[in-house]
């Protein structure tokens, strides 16, 4: 009579133990989907959070954004302009091959060639990388570098194997990415999913098992699906939340909001190459002539900062005694009329479909206040691909704006304002004023190479008001980060926008 007994327990103890081995997935819905795998070649925050799950830096941020060593454990200074690093030992690709130093040269050289990725900006300030034995890399500078280590943490410093940084190499990485990181990748199938799954072999895990097995990227464009499945248990996270939905989610019987300041500003390119936008007056005109706290007030549940000369508040250089351009269309109208363009002027709003939430309605209502002084602006929305062409190949057309919402690489306006009105930077061309000769140009990079903190800030604070008075684009405001979360679900919210699983766990 005990044996029927005896099998129903084992029973019991298989289902039991199965229930535990059961892998934690969790799924990401992002309104639009990435446009590659290449970390060289995108640094639109929707692709870069697959990047930061997917590979690995030889520095990192951590949570409450302190740098911590990555790939690298440690480093040394051999002179003002030379550093050296120690690679962290036993480390694999997911392909199976040992990490040397030969892929963090060939990785970073890669970013030195001009036209091979969209972040040569980032690393003008390297000479030269040397890898001097399989585990040290030597990395020298131009002059003293008082933020390379910091670099090494930016975007686009995601180590490749050597053999896929080649120019077809990267044409398979792009489509079938291979990284050191905590999670490696499964599938990408185009419009519907993007699959990873746990690197049960990173370094990172500590010996500790991934709290999240699986994680499943799926992008919706539209909102009202892509809150429905968060609350009906088909999504975990949700980005671009829109703010009439925000009470909703946080009473929520399994969802909830989590939100803190970001690092992150939204901003157009001006393509101010010719008349009428390469007027000063005009640019002036052209936020006088806007209502920024309205717009942050009605559109996005006034969770924003109306900001002027270039920076987020998190960024080493900020000017806090720069205030945003007040409303007045009256001055904007004088200013128009002194151009030469009383009549007013026409231009063209460009924007990618997902770059944020209410994305359309923004360039909408600007146009809308802009009428009001003549300016008359086209609305023209894109589909991601094509906006990342266009910022990539930088080809704003003349008189025309581009939605921007870049945020710092380095929490320093080298990673910010330099690194994208760097003549070789995404918005190098569309302005004069940063050209060598020009005062921003030399401001900018003395400060880049000087090792003084209080010189460098005084040096920032000339070129913000630089940029407060040219306006070489179009300013608004610093954002804040808000995601729709199921409760089961726990992470720090991070100020850079970043989605680390690995920083996630998954409550029972």
């Amino acid at each position: 009579m005990t044996r029927p007994l005896g099998v129903a327990a084992l029973v019991l103890a298989v289902l039991v133990s199965a229930a535990h081995a059961e892998p934690v997935q969790i799924t990401i819905a992002p309104p639009a989907e990435a446009t590659t795998m290449d970390p060289g070649r995108s640094t639109q925050v929707l692709t870069v959070n697959y990047f930061v799950n997917l590979y690995d830096t030889l520095t990192r941020w951590d949570a409450a954004l302190r740098l911590q060593p990555g790939l690298a454990t440690s480093w040394r200074n051999l002179n003002d302009t030379t550093w050296e690093l120690t690679l962290r030992p036993g480390v694999k690709f997911h392909d199976g091959s040992p990490l040397t130093a030969e892929d963090v040269k060939a990785t970073l050289e890669r970013n030195l060639l001009p036209g091979k990725t969209v972040v040569q900006a980032g690393f003008a300030t390297i000479e030269s990388i040397q890898a001097v034995t399989p585990t040290a890399v030597r990395i020298v500078t131009k002059k003293p570098d008082p933020l390379l280590l910091v670099r090494l943490a930016q975007m686009g410093a995601q180590i490749l194997p050597a053999r896929l940084t080649t120019d077809e190499g990267v044409k398979e990485l792009a489509r079938r990415p291979v990284g050191t990181g905590a999670y490696r990748f499964v599938e990408w199938v185009k419009d519907e999913r993007l699959v990873m799954e746990a690197n049960r072999d990173w370094w990172g895990w500590e010996g500790r098992p991934p709290a999240i097995d699986r994680v499943v990227w799926k992008p919706i464009p539209d909102d009202f699906p892509r809150i429905v499945a968060l609350e009906k248990g088909e999504a975990d996270i949700i980005t671009n939340v829109p703010p009439d939905r925000l009470k909703a989610l946080a009473e929520g019987q399994s969802t909830k909001i989590v939100s803190t300041a970001a690092t992150r500003t939204v901003t157009f390119w001006i393509n101010a190459t010719q008349p009428p936008l390469s007027d000063t007056r005009v640019r002036q005109a052209l936020h006088l002539a806007l209502d920024v706290d309205g717009l942050v007030k009605s559109l996005y549940a006034g969770m924003g900062r109306p900001m002027s000369g270039g920076l987020a508040d998190t960024d080493f250089g900020y000017n806090p005694a720069l205030k945003p351009y007040p409303y007045d269309p009256a001055t904007a109208k004088r200013l128009l009329a002194q151009a030469g363009r009383a009549g007013g002027i026409d231009v063209t709003l460009y924007a990618g479909s997902g770059t944020m939430v209410n994305d359309k309605f923004l360039l909408e209502a600007i146009a809308d206040r802009w009428a009001k002084v003549g300016i008359r602006a086209r609305v023209e929305m894109m589909e991601m691909g094509a906006r990342q062409r266009m910022n990539n190949e930088r080809t704003l057309p003349p008189n025309s704006l581009m939605l921007i919402n870049p945020q710092s690489t380095l929490l320093d306006a080298d990673g910010s304002l330099w690194r994208l009105f760097h003549p070789n930077g995404f918005g190098g061309k569309y302005w004069a004023g940063n050209q060598p000769g020009q005062r921003f140009h030399e401001l900018m990079e003395q400060a880049r190479y000087s090792l003084d903190p209080a010189k460098r800030k005084q040096l920032y604070a000339e070129a913000t008001q630089i940029i407060h008075e040219e306006k070489p684009w179009l300013e608004l405001f610093q954002e804040v980060v808000v995601y729709g979360v199921a409760k089961r679900l726990r992470f720090k919210v991070r100020p850079d926008y970043r989605l680390i699983v690995s920083e996630m766990t998954v409550g029972r």
